[in-house]
């Protein structure tokens, strides 16, 4: 559930800071809204699903030997399962700071 959370979290801030970021930057301002959630999950995928993964495959001499595949595999599920979660709770955030 922890990663769940964090998942959801990580998304729903980038999302907000995209949203706040169009009224500054030209650029922001240009993106609609399906370029803006697909630039988000690509974001919070690479912030979120990065340490794990690499864990799991190309660190996986230098992780420590309490850490399991099955700890890592439900790590990357739930961060993963979160993203959906953020990016319906960023577009209610959104709704509430644009109104």
């Amino acid at each position: 559930m922890g990663g769940f959370f964090f998942g959801a979290i990580v998304t729903t801030v980038i999302m907000v800071l995209l949203c706040v970021g169009g009224e500054f930057s030209p650029f922001m301002a240009k993106l609609h809204a399906l370029e803006q959630v697909i630039a988000t999950v690509v974001i919070a995928l690479l912030i979120s699903d990065t340490k794990p993964l690499l864990y799991k495959t190309v660190w996986s001499e230098r992780r420590s030997s309490f850490i399991l595949d099955e700890d890592l595999n439900a790590t990357l599920r739930g961060r993963t399962f979160g993203i959906p979660a953020g990016v319906m709770v960023g577009i209610l955030v959104q709704n509430l700071l644009t109104a």
